[in-house]
């Protein structure tokens, strides 16, 4: 199935082109089509295996119809395990939002560096990757807000779990408003991960 058969709008399918992506993973034929619709979803997939950009395309497309919200109020989180995934999700995100009709702004945030020009920089964003601990030192810093969150994405779910992540996450989890899209990556499906499908 290509990409043109996945619902994705016609500026995505320009950045995708310019990418040059060609077609779609398996993971991003199944998973796409299913967050557009607004499904939650648990996607089993390794690394490298397309996982990341199933998540963001339809993420980008979804802002494409919603006005700009209230400022530090974050509209999608992903949660990512490391400072090194952090980083490659947000530079997706940039990457295919160049060319978006309606700009979104898009940030990773992560512990091991100061956190000053983090909340700086938090004006204005409507998508924030962030990994779990740096997350709530923002929030205790009242940089940003949760409460009004529509997208949460849990990348490498089980990588999280395996790092000890876990109090961190529960805390997180209590931040956040219960009407909200959820989306789960893992690479393995375990017991731990049927516990987070939980909350």
């Amino acid at each position: 199935m290509p990409f043109t058969q996945l619902g994705l709008s016609a500026s995505l399918l320009e950045a995708i082109a310019k990418s040059g992506y060609t077609s779609p993973y398996p993971i991003q034929s199944i998973a796409i089509p299913a967050i557009l619709a607004g499904k939650d979803i648990l996607g089993i997939a390794q690394t490298g295996s397309g996982k990341t950009a199933s998540f963001v395309l339809p993420i980008l497309q979804y802002f494409q119809s919603k006005p700009v919200g209230k400022n530090r109020q974050i509209k999608a989180l992903i949660l990512a395990p490391t400072r090194e995934l952090a980083v490659q999700t947000g530079t997706v995100f940039a990457e295919f939002s160049k060319h978006l009709p309606r700009p979104v702004k898009s940030l990773s945030v992560f512990g091991g560096v100061s956190i000053n020009p983090q909340m700086i920089q938090l004006q204005g964003v409507e998508i924030l990757v962030a990994t779990p601990g740096r997350l709530l030192d923002l929030v205790a810093n009242k940089a940003m807000q949760l409460s009004e969150l529509e997208i949460l994405v849990l990348d490498e779910a089980d990588k999280m779990l395996n790092l000890g992540f876990k109090e961190e996450m529960n805390r997180i989890f209590e931040l956040l408003p219960a009407k909200r899209q959820n989306l789960l990556f893992s690479a393995t499906l375990g017991k731990d991960i049927n516990t987070i499908t939980e909350m």
